[in-house]
């Protein structure tokens, strides 16, 4: 989860590293820091903390040169400490090595380094590599990278910076992410293309197994036995615009950015390409993360109720180690933000080798996941700074219905006049959640009442638990308050035990059918001195007396997931403003899960 960026060109690296690790720190923003060469040696600076503390240390010397590395982290092995901070150069500083991923080995290669008189100075796994590569240089740095990369095991990408090899940098991948950019005369390697993306027009996704050489005067791609392999660069696609409001925090300004992604993602869905991988597919099931996975619980709801199909959706972490239920009639339909989610991309692997077809719901076109499915639906978001998914998330939901929709449309789960019908509603969403978003001032409110309770409980039926889910998950994630999710129905099942005073019950509402049965759960909550916040659809909102009674446009309630994410992001966003937290990187968090 952590970034990585390299650079080797014609200009100052120092500013560049920086830039490229801004856009990077989502990924992680424990430590981070640089080495540059400089013409005789490796300088290197790091320091634990956020960005800013990196930049202050570098303002108080001087660091010159047009190659260097950079790396902001995510701690997996070892706490934020400067010592533990990237990147690690090998003895008398001949290597050094910015790293994202695990080495799953790297107890035996400290033990194996340290029985040769190597001294380990971090408690990270990271450190193992630069000293392994210095161990194996016999004169020639691509040799040695071969040779560390026969024994290193995990999944990893590399930026490697040497003094035997002035003003070149080598990128390594093995399931990690590294993207390869060329500019005017300049190289750049990077965990995400957005890290380089103002000076390079033109870009490779590094494959598996691989290893990238980058000087002034090309580029050159190997294998790990160091045999050449063919390469070529493709111009970067146009990116959607990214209208960050000036002043305001990425996940406020990202929630108002949803109407028009929602516009823009109905404008552009690829109905002829999804109507492929729709094509012939008898069981689905659909594999996600966190926001991702909570995303296809709405769409197995929609695909009962409007098609009347079981879906299965399952946590892709828990996918990895069940015995695998897929044929070939399977189709899977992975959703990742970032398209680099570890579990995910692993199981959509194991998935896709078991026979299924792979459909991919992702925010970026050139992802692991992109490349890896036959078919690609791209949300269109634009880039999401914050870690918590907000307008990735509910351009999820959007994408997944309208795969729903075309589905039951082409099998004829539906007749013609139904499915001209749901798409009047669905084309009426991205409208909806701008009535949403004007609410803003009321959500405030209702959200600086929950800042101080002692735990929030959000409760649903059906496609509303679905949405009571990713309510709970966001107002956890950025608030750290303590909040759990529950079916309506389980409440008198162990739940009600916890009702009382401090404590929030958080009703999602929206399907009339389920009114009285919500109704009771409100009264409930109440009579045990627990507090209420309603979210229901406008027509109902009369028939559910609460503490607080949020109304949102009526819409079919398996869409209502669509605008009810909204409040919820709201909920969070602000009840983590006034208790003081840092919305956009909450502690102990990444953007990109890119780890096991």
């Amino acid at each position: 989860m952590c970034g990585i960026v390299g650079y080797v060109g014609n200009r100052d690296a120092v500013p560049v590293l920086l830039q490229g690790l801004r856009s990077l720190e989502y990924r992680g923003y424990d430590s981070s820091g640089v080495a540059v060469h400089n013409g005789a040696n490796l300088c290197v600076v790091k320091r634990a903390g956020r960005l800013s503390a990196l930049e202050d240390a570098l303002a108080q010397r001087e660091v010159n040169g047009r190659c260097g590395i950079g790396h902001t982290r995510w701690a997996t092995h070892g706490i934020a400490t400067d010592k533990n901070a990237h990147p690690f150069v090998s003895s008398y500083g001949k290597f050094a090595v910015v790293h994202n991923g695990i080495v799953s080995n790297y107890l035996p290669i400290a033990a194996f380094l340290r029985e040769r008189g190597v001294s380990l100075v971090s408690d990270t796994d990271s450190e193992v590599i630069a000293h392994l590569i210095d161990y194996y240089y016999t004169g020639d740095v691509l040799s040695a990278l071969c040779r560390a990369m026969s024994v290193l095991k995990g999944s990893f990408a590399l930026g490697v910076v040497s003094v035997y090899e002035p003003n070149v940098i080598y990128g390594v991948r093995k399931d990690s992410p590294l993207i390869v950019g060329e500019g005017n005369k300049e190289f750049a390697l990077c965990s995400d293309i957005s890290g380089i993306s103002d000076f390079c027009d033109r870009y490779f996704p590094l494959e598996n197994d691989r290893i990238v050489r980058l000087a002034e005067g090309g580029a050159a791609l190997f294998d790990f036995t160091g045999r050449t392999r063919a390469f070529s660069f493709q111009k970067r696609e146009r990116e959607e615009a990214d209208d960050r409001e000036e002043g305001a925090d990425d996940m406020l300004s990202e929630i108002r950015q949803i109407p028009a992604s929602l516009f823009l993602g109905y404008e552009s869905f690829p109905s002829t390409e999804v109507a492929r991988a729709l094509n012939g597919a008898k069981d689905f099931l659909v594999l996600g993360c966190g926001s991702a996975y909570h995303a296809g619980l709405v769409f197995c709801e929609a695909m009962r109720e409007i098609a009347g199909v079981h879906v299965r959706a399952e946590i892709a972490s828990e996918f990895l180690t069940e015995k695998s239920c897929i044929t070939k009639d399977t189709l899977v339909i992975a959703v990742s933000q970032s398209g680099e989610t570890a579990d995910t991309l692993l199981a959509a692997d194991l998935a896709k080798k078991s026979g299924a077809k792979l459909l991919a719901v992702c925010n970026v076109r050139a992802s692991s996941l992109t490349r890896l499915a036959d078919v690609s639906l791209v949300t269109r978001c634009g880039r999401e700074r914050a870690v918590a998914a907000t307008k990735s998330y509910v351009a999820q939901v959007h994408s997944l219905l309208m795969i729903c929709l075309e589905y039951a449309h082409i099998s004829a789960k539906i007749t013609k006049d139904q499915y001209v019908f749901y798409q009047r509603e669905l084309a009426l969403l991205p409208e909806k959640t701008e009535e949403v978003i004007r609410s803003e001032p009321f959500l405030e409110k209702v959200a600086l009442a929950l800042k101080d309770a002692t735990a929030v409980f959000f409760l649903g039926r059906k496609g509303d638990y679905a949405a009571a889910r990713e309510g709970s998950l966001k107002l956890k994630e950025v608030s750290y308050l303590f909040s759990e999710a529950y079916p309506s129905g389980e409440l008198k099942h162990g739940t009600l035990a916890l009702m009382e005073g401090g404590v929030y019950g958080v009703i999602v509402a929206t399907d009339p059918l389920l009114l009285e049965k919500n109704a009771a759960t409100v009264s409930e909550i109440v009579c045990r001195g627990a507090s209420s916040v309603v979210v229901a659809s406008e027509s109902l909102v009369s028939d559910l007396p609460a503490e607080y009674v949020v109304a949102i446009p009526d819409t079919l309630p398996v869409f209502s997931p669509v605008l009810s994410a909204i409040v919820m992001q709201y909920f969070a966003y602000f009840a983590a403003k006034a208790r003081g937290c840092d919305v956009d990187k909450p502690r102990n968090l990444a953007k990109s899960v890119t780890v096991e």
